[in-house]
């Protein structure tokens, strides 16, 4: 990681910090709830061998701004176009974890000339099975019970401040196959965002507007979306990403990850990087 860069853009009416490294194809790196760019420090060498590779923190995140609004998937995505247009990056390939990967996926089926290829990494696919996933059912035992609650103006980060630390742990414990991919380390670098001014009240920001952003998918997908997809779930992860994905793209290659949660490229990251340059190798 010593070649690493890190630098601020502004884009789309915030400032944005993001790390970048590597020469080549560019990779955009979008990480999700509660991540940073921190989320890819174990991948970035390993794909900067061959691309150029930059990693976000999106909005409301690490050390970009963190404004109340502006969490729906399009302006997210707008987010990113400015960012790839300020650093130059021509028709990059979008990798997007968890809720970053909706974003992500707006950019491939709304700018689809300016989006090389997708990867979609262990998230539902709002506007399709998300309500699947989230209601309270015998059948279903491990039910996304957060999301309604996060969605609630203002109430979860009242009831997280000061416990930011605890809110980290129990989520990233609980998603990971071993939590000891995650150290204690990686841990307060991902409490150090959240307890920034703001940061609570913007990490929810994507649950808000998590209903507006299923619309937006739904919208943008109506007809199936001609760029390369690679979708990628941990064995013990979100199930399905590969078959949702056919609902909306014309081209799908599915990976599962052994022995692996949903923190893909935490918890396996020469896997998650072999995957993704299998995939990258002939766009």
């Amino acid at each position: 990681m010593s070649q690493v860069q890190s630098g601020k853009v502004f884009a789309n009416g915030v400032t944005l910090h993001f790390v970048a490294a590597g020469e080549g194809v560019p990779l955009l790196l979008v990480h999700g709830w509660m991540g940073s760019s921190h989320h890819w420090r174990k991948v970035i060498p390993l794909l900067a061998a061959r691309h150029r590779v930059v990693a976000v923190d999106m909005r409301g995140y690490g050390d970009s701004d963190k404004p109340y609004g502006g969490y729906d998937g399009r302006t997210l995505a707008e987010d990113l176009r400015q960012v790839c247009v300020a650093l130059g990056l021509d028709r990059p390939i979008v990798v997007g974890h968890d809720m970053g990967a909706l974003p992500a996926l707006l950019m491939a089926a709304e700018t689809p000339e300016a989006v090389r290829g997708l990867v979609y990494v262990d998230e539902p696919l709002p506007g399709y099975n998300l309500d699947r996933f989230t209601v309270f059912t015998a059948d279903n035992p491990f039910v996304y019970w957060w999301f309604a609650f996060n969605a609630q103006p203002r109430l979860p980060a009242l009831m997280w401040a000061g416990k930011e630390a605890e809110l980290v742990d129990y989520f990233l414990t609980s998603m990971a196959a071993d939590p000891a991919a995650i150290s204690a380390g990686d841990k307060a670098e991902y409490v150090r965002g959240l307890r920034k001014p703001g940061g609570l009240d913007a990490s929810f920001g994507w649950y808000r507007e998590a209903l507006t952003t299923g619309a937006q998918i739904r919208e943008a997908t109506a007809t199936p979306m001609r760029t390369p997809v690679l979708a990628v779930n941990g064995q013990w992860g979100h199930p399905g990403v590969e078959e949702q994905m056919r609902l909306v793209a014309t081209t799908v290659t599915g990976v599962t990850l052994a022995a692996c949660g949903h923190l893909c490229a935490e918890e396996q990251p020469e896997a998650f990087a072999e995957a993704v340059l299998n995939f990258t190798r002939n766009l």
